[in-house]
């Protein structure tokens, strides 16, 4: 059967006789979903592309690599799949190279400094001009007319691109603002450098953290000067080494099984060789000056071949093409074509190097990949998957070149991308250092609340990571989790509960339609599974299913039937199992399963440490009712006690009280560390409002207090401060300004906005003048007042005070622009107080 995206590539449906289980796949190959044949039978083989190690693993990588664990456990836990999953580590790489001699001659150099110097701050101040006419020199030469020659010129093309806010700095190239950055922050270590030398400070510490915020550009300087004297592999082989384990842990803390078989790209290099040489014998590729270059005019068209499935639309766009062949092998000699890309790299000097038949190299980027797959899963696959970005060039020549080897014409079946990350509104990219890595998000938010937001998207439609969609998925987890607790906590009361006397039935009509809603449930997510792995719609499905068990549960106790509870617990247990967000747990257990941390530890104590706990807690709780008993403690201050002890002491310990309306409180057992976080949640929320609030109020006292001190000027001094006298030369009998500084007659539309200032002003001050009037009537009657009730000797007090007001208060209603003497000040103070 032939189907196809283009005129120019067909793709081919697989056929097989094995039954099928319906599952259709969206196929970048085509473009369409289209049904899922697996070639033998019910196996599955499936090749993903791993990571490039040498940094920290990043929410783009857990965006990719939790993605597509949740589709294999669809696949293999759901549909019953026999998979083969395999999976590379990118060890060998020019980002690799690049940053483990950075790494190295940067350790090195830092090692030999003693202290802060002239001359590693001329060091510093070298490596940043040059930095800066590597990166953004062209800008420079607009802004400035020249290139930047010292240090001293940094201010001046700051200044001229507004601090990296120029509309035409920011769009002449995506790294600009980087790069600004960058050079900011070491142009202020730089400064604080030099006033650490010029007060005597010039130790160690001062000099490391020159270096440390100078980093970027120094480590860059010192490769261009040294990186080509470093010669031992190991050095390559320990970076790339220390960040594997690194992303191998995250990965299992973000709960992403491990690969049936995991691959390294250094374990291959001669399996790599005899896979170029078969191309080249094909006729698909050429070596030229010790490297091999893939000849795309050869295989392009030529006996049934085809070059850029995935995206025909970027065949020759030099620029992917480039970034392709990675920043060392820009500089390639012999190439026939821009569009061809190397197979095998002469190993230049600072590289590591292997052994072949055209001279001392290491493999190209895209060889790599086909060459395991093709090692572990044979000269056909049935998925390959990676991130959007990776369709071209990396996946086209992966492809291309796996067909010249094979002369085949379909070496992956189904080729799956997973969509791009976006942070906040913008793309994430490594390169442009917008992202941030798993470590920082696992301190925020869990494995599940992360995964519970990829479940909520298409899995290759764009996916937005930010704090609205982040708690719209905690608040999801926290709805499965209190049905799980309340679930459980039914079913354990039912089992201890005694037998009825008179058996009833339960199973009345509320209970018929809740099992037909999870009949349709059931019905619901496994078409929607079934349609490319749509898990929005499955956890919409789920979402609705729980609510309606939640409103059922509102009957009470005695109205409903536990065994339908466990049957809808127990559906959305395996659904949330399959999808990786509950542990591994009994077959009819109900909820997420034992925890990695406080649960599963739990379970393997003793009994004294299990119970030594709540002991403690309820030990307390039984001496604080009997103090309040034996002092005669009042009935309220006892319901605080059992508020304290269901709201703060239990809790800690994994256990809620849920009061019920029939007066016997339901036992719920939580994760005493969720149930901690979701509290913090809750605190942060409050502590949050507050602070909006107080702020509010703050800004709203500060408003009144302005219109205060504003209503307190006579409208006739309101434009002669000083700072309307640099404005204007002269006033009319209201004060009203008639001409400006230079003497010149003020505008009609100038003289009719200030008049309607100065009647704004009057009015305001005359409500001033009648609130200060209407106090001294107020104060005059409370003084008599108080002289009906007072001692006599303190009447002459009240009365001295009552003048001192009076007349303070007359001052201010005068029209004088005097200041108030200091003794008048003294004698308002006195008076009101």
């Amino acid at each position: 059967m032939m189907s196809s995206s283009s005129k120019a590539s067909p793709w081919i449906q697989p056929e097989s006789a094995h039954p099928q289980t319906g599952l259709k796949v969206l196929n970048s190959l085509t473009k369409s979903k289209v049904p899922f044949v697996p070639r033998e039978g019910n196996y599955v083989s499936w090749y993903g592309c791993g990571p490039t190690v040498y940094d920290s693993a990043h929410m783009g990588h857990a965006c990719n690599y939790v993605t597509f664990d949740i589709i294999r456990r669809i696949m293999e836990d759901y549909l019953g799949y026999d998979m083969n999953v395999v999976m590379n580590i990118t060890d060998i790489d020019d980002k690799v190279i690049l940053r483990a001699r950075q790494k190295h001659l940067l350790k090195e150099y830092s090692a030999k400094i003693e202290g802060l110097s002239e001359q590693l701050v001329g060091e510093v101040s070298l490596a940043f001009v040059e930095f800066i006419n590597k990166q953004v020199g062209e800008f420079v030469e607009i802004k400035l007319g020249r290139k930047l020659t010292s240090e001293s010129e940094w201010k001046e093309f700051a200044t001229a691109i507004d601090f990296g806010k120029d509309p035409a700095f920011v769009a002449s190239d995506l790294k600009a603002p980087m790069h600004y950055n960058t050079a900011k922050t070491t142009f202020e270590a730089l400064a604080v450098a030099r006033m650490k030398l010029k007060s005597g400070q010039a130790g160690k510490t001062e000099a490391s953290a020159l270096i440390a915020g100078a980093e970027d550009v120094l480590s860059q300087w010192l490769d261009r000067k040294y990186g080509t004297d470093v010669t031992d592999q190991r050095i390559f082989q320990d970076l790339a080494s220390y960040w594997e384990k690194e992303f191998l842990d995250d990965m299992d803390a973000l709960n992403v099984r491990r690969p049936h078989v995991m691959t390294r790209v250094s374990e291959f290099i001669s399996e790599i060789v005899q896979f170029i040489q078969r191309i080249i014998d094909n006729g698909y590729a050429y070596e030229a000056d010790g490297s091999v270059y893939f000849s795309v005019k050869e295989f392009d068209g030529k006996n049934g071949h085809f070059y850029a499935k995935l995206r025909p639309s970027a065949k020759g766009n030099t620029k992917l093409l480039a970034d392709g062949e990675g920043s060392l092998g820009k500089e390639a000699l012999g190439k026939r074509d821009q569009g061809d890309f190397a197979l095998w790299k002469r190993s230049k000097p600072g590289e590591p190097r292997w052994a072949s038949p055209w001279g001392e190299g290491r493999p190209g980027w895209h060889i790599e990949c086909s060459v395991m797959a093709s090692e572990i899963l044979g000269q056909q696959i049935d998925i390959h998957t990676g991130g959007v970005d990776l369709e071209f060039p990396h996946h086209d020549n992966e492809m291309s070149q796996s067909e010249a080897c094979f002369e085949n014409h379909q070496w992956v079946n189904y080729f799956m991308h997973s969509g791009h990350l976006h942070i906040e509104g913008q793309k994430m990219s490594k390169s442009l250092k917008n992202f941030i890595t798993i470590k920082e998000v696992l301190k925020k938010y869990t494995a599940r609340q992360i995964r519970m937001l990829f479940l909520f998207s298409q899995w290759s439609a764009p996916l937005y990571f930010d704090s609205e969609s982040m708690e719209e998925a905690v608040a999801v987890e926290k709805l499965l989790s209190n049905f799980f607790t309340n679930a459980t906590a039914i079913l354990r009361d039912a089992r201890e509960r005694p037998a009825e006397k008179e058996p009833r039935r339960r199973t009345l009509a509320p209970e018929l339609e809740l099992l037909e809603a999870l009949k349709d449930t059931q019905a619901q997510v496994h078409q929607a599974l079934l349609d490319s792995f749509d898990t929005p719609t499955a956890m919409r499905a789920i979402q609705d299913i729980v609510s309606r068990t939640n409103i059922y549960l509102q009957r009470g106790r005695d109205r409903i039937d536990p065994q339908v509870i466990q049957a809808v617990a127990e559906y959305v247990t395996r659904i949330m199992r399959v999808f990786g967000m509950a542990n591994e747990s009994p077959a009819h257990a109900v909820g997420w399963g034992p925890s990695s941390s406080s649960e599963s530890s739990q379970g393997a104590a003793d009994r004294e440490s299990t119970l030594l706990p709540v002991a403690r807690v309820l030990s307390d709780f039984r001496d604080a009712v009997r103090e309040l008993a034996l002092s005669g403690g009042d009935k309220q201050s006892l319901l605080k006690l059992c508020d304290k002890l269901r709201d703060q002491d239990l809790p800690s310990l994994g256990i809620v009280i849920d009061d019920h309306g029939d007066g016997r409180a339901l036992v719920k057992i939580a994760d005493p560390e969720e149930l901690q976080r979701e509290r913090e949640r809750q605190e942060a929320k409050a502590a949050e409002l507050l602070e909006i609030k107080q702020r509010k109020a703050q800004e709203a006292e500060e408003k009144r207090q302005a219109r205060i001190a504003k209503s307190k000027q006579p409208p006739q001094e309101m434009f002669r401060t000083p700072e309307m006298r640099e404005l204007y030369s002269e006033w009319d009998e209201r004060g009203i300004p008639t001409k400006d500084k230079a003497g010149e007659e003020l505008t009609k539309s100038k003289l009719k906005k200030l008049a309607k200032e100065y009647e704004a002003q009057k009015k305001l001050y005359e409500k001033y003048i009648q609130s200060q009037e209407a106090y001294l009537q107020y104060s005059s009657i409370a003084a008599r007042a108080l002289r009906r009730v007072v001692k006599p000797e303190l009447q002459n007090e009240i009365a001295k005070r009552e003048g001192m007001h009076i007349k303070v208060a007359k001052w201010e209603n005068g029209k004088s622009g005097a200041s108030a003497p200091a003794s008048t000040i003294e004698t308002r103070a006195k008076a009101e107080h």
